[in-house]
């Protein structure tokens, strides 16, 4: 046998030079121990983060082991050594696991060990009082506070140290040292826990129970549910596992403080726990810490490479001389659910599997030799008006099964042996099964919408298996066994679980193309209206399926035409009357500052039946910010009312305990606020949600709710809020307009740190004037009724034809929506809330920030249409305009004029008087009653002049009255654009004419004739020391040449400029001449020009 290393065979990094040699009678056979064994691109393999991946299996099918440090696995011919095992010895016939999750780990584990355990000494104190902002905190004093062996409780069973039986709060604090910070890869922490707790590093966040409602539990803060210990019982704790990555800034070489605050479910519970761990993965093979505890089994750090896969690409290993040792080209029909790999192990034969073996004998799964192609259904998805009748193109080899209820086909299901037809709207399934050793094909589906209209609104076809919905014990839609049928809204039913369950779709735009298909994850969405008959969808589109729609499915954020997920939702609470209202506010709300859900109607099809009208909303998480906002998803922090949805909460917290320090009378106040959040989005998020008053926000009737922010995880990266959720608002739930919600949102039944740092800034003097006018702004403008109306009546319009067949289809089944007059009525009720709400808004901000009463200001312009007036943060459109701002912050008001216009004056008043009289801004007005301001304009050429005139200097200089603002040059000669300057320097024989701009202003001046009968060069200075300028004027286009001669005629240098025209104004450097006498020479097409120069250096 020939190894292929033993032929010729010459390399170079990145570039591979092969001489192969043709061996007729000897053929290579080429042997590696290291093999790919088995990939999937699908993910369907949890890692130890607990993170779904794709995989590659390896095995060494030698007899000897082999140190993986210099072999490499690549996907990319080009980048062999793309990336590069760990120093880990394989066994004979062993096998390891890759996971390409495009991350790289450079530290891994030898052993684990113990940090601090549960029983250490632990210092602590009961919360009876609110402690000190850095008692978690390694440099914080706690030598008064108690001392005791962990765990500490109430000593049932699972204590060391008993405390109080009526205690609502724990302090704990451990200090440890770290030996070796650099001989860290992971650390593991351990809660064994009753009722809940926040564990620390140094201060900073590492862990939470997820039963509390707010970020910062005080010492009285009880959780929200029971939750009870475990390791007393034999079981095994929470755990979580940083990696060198997540632990880097947080612990310190030598002492570091791990601090956990446990809290109670109620003050006369019968139980308090807490025991607590920290390990950690030791990557040398010192022993420096504990020994682990009996319990505890350390996790399976894997390999993670730093690329993932996709169809169609190649796998390879190679060693550290650049030999390709084995490579796979993954099929490209590689679908979810299903690897690739030899079987036997290690063998040359080539399988499917539908059962994957990661770590396992491949052959403990079927080998398939394909997958089989999909059947050609001969009639598309789409509208028909007559009986549909559909015919299959089956494959060779192949039998076609189908079904008409969403199920996949399976080999038990009805025969395509013919034609099959429908009467009524349904979807077809069909599938292609093997006659030999293929995999079924993938489902191909049909949706048939046969007597029934879209209604001009784009159509989502949502095929799933049947139980997937319906089944009792496991299906998504109905109550199930545990349900509690006697309360709504039926906690314990099915659609209150977060199941997932595996779907397809067909998107059909409001033309009714087809404009895409794919696989999802269908999920129920919401809070109580889980529980109405017809429920809000959840679409979670997957890498593992077909990845994101690439598709704009909401035309009103046309820039988003990606989409990881997005809810279908039923209207909320509103499904069973308006079923817009979040729509109205969302669109209301449009062009402030705020992150908001955008809202597209639809129409949803659930297996073939018809299900009614939904609106197509984000869903708000970082893929949202991703696509909104451009940040990369990864790198963002994002937290709802208690816990980080992404990235961390630590910022959130160290911006809460800022503002607390900082005096609301510091001038800078405002600054530091800006630097922790996006202000404009701020303020105009809070005066939305307490203008429409919504109950179910800010802790304000029940808990911290429907409250999400974000901000990019960069330095200087701000919060900013998202508007979502506004059913609870408008009176909908019994609101009174006189509710007043600036006060509500302040001092909410439920406290938070959203709602104690919204206090706060409104005792800043500056913020409150902010928040007042931009709050005066917004009621002048959005929420006009005429706008607000505009808005609700164009959304009631897009729906009217639809919603008769909405109603006929769920008013029998429950909804409580039975009529479109009921409908129509609902939205007029809203309309008229907000009109009603417009007065009652400006009280409410008057009283709850102390200021000196509405003040009317009339705005007005003249003549028409001759300009605008900015005032605040708006600029009306139309004048005479009216609005309503509020004495005791001052505002400032500015005059635009519209093009062909300038601005003359204001009229008197009592605040305009002959000092600011002719000033377009008037600044810090203090309203101290209802005032008239009306700007006047004059046209550009009234009020500004412009006459040009030659000199006897050689120059042409304009004349210009009138005007006082940034003036703009454009000089023309013969017809043709010369030049920009204010002047024309020497200017040549021609009719001449100047263009001044000054601001929306163009003014002519008047044409001159200028006539000279010598026509020279202009240079200066002359005699010249090191430069000097050269000025001439060319009012024709051509080619020239610029050149210095000497004494005797010789050229010294020259510059040629090609279709030159205009003025000529340059400094031309002559310091490495020598002293005499010089001639500057310009030649045009048809003249020269020359001017003598004399150097006197």
């Amino acid at each position: 046998m020939i190894i292929l290393e033993d032929v010729l065979f010459f390399m170079k990094k990145k570039t591979i030079y092969y001489i192969i040699f043709v061996l007729v009678l000897f053929p290579i056979s080429f042997v590696s121990q290291l093999k790919i064994n088995e990939v999937s691109v699908h993910k369907g393999f949890t890692d130890e983060f607990q993170v779904e991946n794709d995989w590659i299996e390896i095995i060494n099918t030698g007899t000897s082991p082999i140190n993986l440090n210099n072999f490499y696995l690549s996907d990319k011919t080009s980048d062999l050594d793309k990336w590069r095992f760990p120093n880990f010895q394989i066994a004979s016939n062993e096998k390891i696991l890759v996971f390409a999750s495009n991350k790289n780990p450079n530290y891994y584990p030898s052993h684990w060990e113990n940090i601090v355990k549960a029983n250490d000494v632990w210092n602590y104190v009961a919360g009876s009082s609110n402690i000190s902002i850095d008692w978690n905190t390694l440099g914080f004093d706690d030598q008064s506070w108690n001392s005791g062996q962990g765990g500490i409780g109430y000593g049932d069973n699972d204590d060391n140290t008993i405390i109080s039986s009526n205690t609502i709060s724990l302090y704990m604090r451990k200090k440890f040292n770290i030996q070796n910070l650099n001989d860290l890869s992971h650390l593991l922490f351990h809660a064994d826990y009753d009722d809940g707790f926040i564990a620390y590093l140094n201060g900073i966040e590492i862990m939470r129970s997820n039963n509390f409602s707010t970020y910062f539990p005080t010492f009285n803060t009880t959780t929200n549910n029971n939750h009870e210990a475990v390791l007393y019982n034999g079981g095994i704790p929470e755990s979580k596992l940083l990696s060198l990555e997540n632990f880097s800034d947080l612990l310190l070489q030598g002492d570091n403080v791990l601090a956990v605050q446990v809290h109670n479910s109620a003050f006369n519970s019968s139980d308090l726990s807490s025991n607590f761990f920290l390990s950690a993965g030791i990557i040398s093979n010192n022993i420096n810490y504990q020994n682990l505890p009996n319990w505890l089994t350390p996790p399976i750090v894997n390999f993670h490479c730093n690329f993932k896969l996709s169809i169609d690409e190649t796998l390879l290993i190679s060693n550290a001389a650049g030999t390709i040792l084995d490579s796979l080209s993954i099929p490209n029909d590689l679908q979810n659910g299903l690897s690739y790999g030899r079987s036997p192990d290690g063998s040359n034969n080539w399988c499917f599997f539908n059962q994957p073996t990661p770590k396992n004998d491949n052959s403990n799964s079927w080998c398939y030799d394909g997958i089989e192609p999909q059947p050609i259904i001969t009639k598309a998805s789409g509208w028909y008006t007559n009986l549909v009748v559909v015919d299959v193109n089956q494959n060779p080899n192949s039998i076609t099964r189908f079904t008409t209820n969403g199920d996949v086909p399976e080999s038990t299901d009805l025969l395509f042996n013919s034609s099959v037809s429908f009467n009524n709207s349904s979807v077809l399934s069909v599938r292609a099964f093997s006659t030999n050793n293929n995999l079924p094909s993938e489902v191909v589906d049909r949706t048939f919408i046969i007597n029934e209209q879209n209604h001009n609104l784009p159509v989502f076809s949502i095929i799933t298996n049947n139980d997937n919905l319906w089944d009792w014990n496991n299906g998504l839609y109905v109550f199930g066994p545990n349900a509690d049928l006697n309360n709504y809204p039926y906690f314990g039913s099915n659609f209150w679980e977060p199941w997932s369950k595996w779907s397809r779709m067909e998107f059909f735009d409001a033309n009714q193309n087809k404009q895409f298909e794919t696989q999802f994850d269908l999920e129920i969405h919401g809070g109580w209206s889980r529980a109405e008959p017809q429920k809000s969808f959840r679409i979670d589109t997957k890498s593992i399926y077909k990845g994101p729609i690439e598709y704009p499915l909401i035309p009103g954020k046309s820039n988003l035409t990606k989409f990881n997920n997005f809810n279908l939702r039923n209207g909320g609470q509103h499904g069973r009357n308006d079923r817009i209202q979040d729509a109205i506010v969302s669109r209301v709300v449009k062009e402030t500052h705020i992150d908001r859900m955008a809202y597209e109607p639809a129409i949803v099809y659930l297996n073939g039946d018809y299900w009614g009208l939904y609106g197509i909303r984000e869903k708000i998480d970082e893929h949202y910010v991703e696509s909104n906002h451009g940040m990369n998803s990864d790198q963002i922090d994002l937290l709802n009312r208690d816990s980080a949805l992404a990235g961390s909460s630590s910022h959130f917290m160290e911006t809460f305990t800022m503002l607390n320090n900082t005096s609301i009378s510091d001038s800078n106040f405002i600054d530091v606020f800006s630097s922790r959040f996006d202000i404009d989005n701020y303020i105009d998020y809070f005066i939305t949600q307490t203008y429409i008053q919504n109950m179910d926000w800010m802790g304000i009737a029940w808990g911290l709710n429907n409250v999400k922010l974000w901000r990019p995880d960069t330095t200087g990266g701000v919060w900013r809020y998202v508007l979502y959720d506004t059913d609870g608002s408008l009176g909908y739930f019994g609101q009174s307009i006189w509710d007043n919600y600036i006060n509500a949102a302040r001092y909410p039944t439920v406290t938070s740190e959203h709602s104690q740092i919204f206090s706060r800034a409104l005792n800043n003097q500056e913020f409150k004037c902010k928040f007042t006018n931009r709050y005066n702004d917004l009621i002048n403008t959005i929420f006009q009724t005429n706008n607000f109306n505009g808005v609700a009546t164009e959304l009631k319009d897009r729906l009217s034809n639809a919603i008769p067949n909405h109603i006929s289809a769920w008013s029998p089944n429950g909804s409580n929506l039975d009529s479109y007059s009921q409908w129509s009525n609902a939205i007029n009720s809203i309309t008229s809330y907000n009109t009603s709400r417009i007065s009652t808004a400006r009280t409410h901000l008057n009283q709850s920030l102390t200021l000196s009463g509405q003040k009317d200001v009339e705005l007005n312009v003249m003549p028409s249409n001759s300009g605008k007036i900015n005032i605040s943060t708006i600029t009306p459109k139309d004048y005479p305009w009216n609005g309503v701002y509020h004495g005791g912050c001052p505002i400032n008001i500015q005059a635009i004029a519209d093009s062909g216009y300038v601005f003359s004056h204001w009229d008197n008043n009592n605040i305009i008087n002959s000092n600011n009289l002719n000033n377009e801004i008037l600044e810090s007005i203090e309203l101290d009653g209802d005032y008239i301001f009306t700007a006047n304009f004059t046209t550009c050429d009234e009020s500004i002049e412009v006459s040009i005139n030659d000199s006897t200097d050689n120059f042409i200089t304009p004349t210009i009255t009138g005007s006082n603002g940034q003036i703009n040059y454009q000089w023309f000669a013969n017809g043709q654009p010369i030049s920009n300057d204010s002047i024309i320097y020497n200017p040549s024989n021609g009719v001449y004419k100047l263009y001044i701009t000054i601001g929306s202003c163009q003014i002519l001046s008047n044409l001159l004739e200028f006539q000279k009968n010598d026509y020279n060069l202009e240079i200066y200075p002359n005699p010249a020391e090191n430069e000097f300028e050269l000025i001439f004027l060319l009012s024709s286009r051509e080619d020239i040449q610029i050149s210095i001669l000497n004494s005797l005629g010789q050229e010294i240098s020259n510059q040629i400029i090609e279709d030159f025209i205009g003025q000529y104004k340059k400094r031309i450097d002559v310091s490495n001449l020598s002293k005499g006498a010089y001639f500057i020479q310009l030649k045009t097409t048809d003249k020269v020009y020359n001017k003598k120069l004399i150097l006197s250096k």
